[in-house]
């Protein structure tokens, strides 16, 4: 079993570009046909506003076939009027996501946002957090080679003792807030005390 994570950046063709679509493919699996979330859906593929050139996805595949993925896009984006998922959030422009959850608004070239972590609902469960952790920790090596230094995440609060566990020195950065699906938080990953 060969496990692999793929950069996906349309603004360069080195990258894999072709995994791009079968990333939209299994966020709409994952987040609409699994969890009934109300999100946009064309083509078999789920997408929003964030999913524009700047912002960067890596894929995991096991044997070539995509079992996981993760955007990212820098808090310091801003494109056709929206900036990045927590912010927007944050200011109430997301109708479904709860508002005020930072304790402080950033925007800055060094702070990226991990948003649309999905896992194939195929993959064992004996390997999940294998390949989350794995999939983490390859944009936390993007984004330091990029030079990033942290990360955001809006997440089930039970993410923070996962990161946790796997090392990761990640905190709370806002209040946890209910919503349809169960509570959500924004973690937030320092990477200069790594």
């Amino acid at each position: 079993m060969m496990i692999e994570t793929h950069l996906v950046d349309l603004r360069d063709p080195t990258s894999r570009v072709d995994l791009y679509s079968a990333c939209l493919r299994l966020r709409k699996d994952v987040f609409i046909s699994q969890l009934g979330w109300n999100l946009y859906e064309a083509s078999g593929c789920e997408y929003d506003q964030y999913d524009f050139p700047g912002s960067i996805h890596l894929a995991t595949t096991i044997d070539d076939h995509l079992v996981g993925c993760i955007r990212l896009l820098r808090t310091d984006s801003v494109h056709s009027g929206v900036t990045y998922m927590i912010l927007d959030a944050h200011r109430g422009n997301i109708p479904n996501l709860p508002q005020g959850i930072m304790e402080e608004e950033l925007v800055s070239a060094g702070i990226w946002e991990a948003s649309r972590l999905a896992i194939a609902p195929s993959v064992p469960v004996e390997i999940r957090n294998r390949l989350l952790v794995q999939l983490v920790e390859a944009a936390r090596r993007h984004v330091q080679k990029v030079g990033g230094v942290s990360m955001l995440g809006m997440m089930h609060p039970a993410f923070l003792r996962t990161f946790k566990r796997a090392g990761f020195n990640v905190r709370k950065f806002g209040p946890t807030a209910p919503q349809r699906d169960g509570p959500v938080c924004v973690l937030r990953w320092d990477f200069a005390s790594h």
